[in-house]
């Protein structure tokens, strides 16, 4: 069995948010700064973390987080922590939110720009700031996972910050939060958290637990995805979405694979990455057919699939249910160099955990039908 190190501590339920004052004095933190987007600001999220706050005024707020993770976003960040005399930090938002939140608690602590440690995670030491986050969509798991992607710069690839010191401390996570969400995103977000989910049950590590809790995530993406798209003020499809997406959260402590090195490889651009995991699955599940019969079978029947359907077509035949997109140059993607794609995809971490590796001509074919 693969022994890995355990998750932060996790708080869910309707109204969790209200925990957050207990939280930050269980940390010790005592003015942090929270992040977050213009958005959340504007559609009323934030309201709930100053009323969780119940009045204090000693923390500080950086609110210009971008739709994708940069290093700019977390400099801007970091400013303000130093200016405000900040001792910790809570991350409102989703991935993006999240990720540059794990960025920021290394920059806060060490010296140096934060490019090295994106290049060479051994330098991040122990000693980083107070991290509590607190996810406002239901999909990238990045709440509990003690990795992410930040890019260089809006139209460059992510580089990756992974380290068990960049793993959040707690997780607060209030499917409330998530009502506003809306129904593309919560398609997006939601197909994020089943890429997360197959990927972890695939991967080449063996933790039967986890793997348990992958499948289940899988059956609650499948499960209410829909009606949580359809309808964001249903309590019960939003609470089970985000519950799927803490899951997938779990799964990707197993590693994850194809689907996310072909979404890096597209992340060159600013489309949205869960979007491009969900386009990228069914090419992934496609190859794997023939390969991973028993695994096959157990997701097979977590997705409620007939038996003359394929989890190929199965997941194309959901996106297509949620308005998801059928290729990345229906999302926009405007490039076109097929080797460097391919190249790209080829050396990417995420292959590691891969249960059947694809050989280069297999992958050039699998980037092709993705890139449509």
């Amino acid at each position: 069995m693969n022994i890995m190190h355990g998750f932060p501590k996790i708080v869910f339920e309707f109204g969790a948010v209200k925990s957050l004052p207990e939280e930050l004095e269980a940390l010790g933190i005592k003015r942090p700064l929270i992040i977050t987007d213009k958005g959340l600001v504007e559609h009323g999220v934030l309201d709930f973390v100053r009323n969780a706050l119940d009045g204090r005024n000693d923390f500080a707020l950086f609110d210009d987080i971008p739709e994708n993770p940069t290093i700019a976003g977390v400099v801007a960040a970091l400013e303000v922590y130093n200016a405000n005399d900040c001792d910790g930090i809570v991350a409102l938002g989703g991935g993006s939110v999240l990720d540059s939140g794990k960025a920021l608690r290394v920059a806060a602590t060490h010296d140096g720009p934060i490019i090295d440690y994106l290049l060479d995670a051994s330098k991040i030491t122990k000693n980083v700031a107070p991290y509590i986050t607190v996810p406002t969509t239901a999909g990238t798991g990045a709440e509990i996972t003690f990795g992410g992607g930040i890019h260089p710069d809006t139209n460059a690839h992510s580089l990756g910050i992974r380290s068990v010191h960049v793993k959040p401390d707690t997780a607060i996570c209030d499917p409330e939060l998530t009502l506003t969400l809306p129904p593309l995103l919560t398609a997006a977000t939601g197909m994020d958290a089943l890429g997360h989910a197959i990927e972890g049950f695939l991967s080449n590590q063996f933790n039967p637990p986890v793997e348990a809790i992958a499948l289940d995530a899988i059956w609650r993406v499948a499960a209410f995805i829909e009606r949580a798209v359809a309808d964001g003020n249903d309590i019960e499809a939003r609470s089970e979405m985000q519950m799927a997406a803490l899951e997938g959260g779990m799964a990707i402590y197993m590693g994850l694979g194809p689907m996310h090195a072909l979404a890096n490889a597209f992340g060159d651009s600013p489309l949205h990455h869960g979007t491009l995991v969900t386009v990228s699955a069914p090419a992934v599940m496609r190859f794997y057919e023939n390969h991973l019969d028993e695994k096959l079978t157990l997701i097979h029947a977590a997705m409620g699939l007939d038996d003359g359907m394929d989890i190929a077509t199965g997941i194309e035949a959901l996106n297509e249910r949620i308005g998801m997109p059928a290729s990345v140059r229906e999302m926009g993607y405007d490039g076109s160099d097929l080797d460097t794609l391919t190249q790209v995809t080829i050396d990417s971490h995420f292959n590691a955990a891969a249960p059947v590796l694809p050989s280069d001509e297999e992958y050039r074919k699998i980037v092709e039908e993705v890139l449509g």
